[in-house]
């Protein structure tokens, strides 16, 4: 049942289903109507590197179409990522409910 977080099929397996996530929303946020008017960009020392971080997405999206979907493997990293996501979302819903209570507030037996 261990996975082997070393193991270069995995490794090729979660960066396949983030760069899907990314693509996918990256895809939702230019699909919403925005509320503000579009804004005039200036030219930015970053322009040149927006070129080949899009042609790195398209070779991406074209090797989306090698992937089995069925593949035992890719299930295994599929399900390995979605319960790590899972367990890190409790986590942090339940973190904000078990701040320390302040000095002024203590009862009278912890004095």
């Amino acid at each position: 049942k261990d996975i082997d977080l070393t193991d270069k099929d995995l490794e090729k397996a979660a960066a396949k289903i983030q760069s899907t996530y990314r693509n996918f929303t990256a895809r939702k946020k230019q699909v919403e109507p925005s509320s503000d008017p579009p804004k005039q960009e200036e030219p930015t020392v970053n322009a040149k590197e927006d070129a080949p971080i899009k042609k790195v997405e398209n070779n991406e999206e074209e090797n989306l179409d090698d992937i089995d979907l069925k593949d035992p493997d890719v299930e295994k990293a599929a399900l390995k990522i979605q319960s790590t996501f899972r367990g890190y979302k409790s986590r942090k819903e339940i973190k904000p409910d078990e701040k320390p209570v302040e000095n002024g507030e203590k009862g009278d037996d912890e004095e």
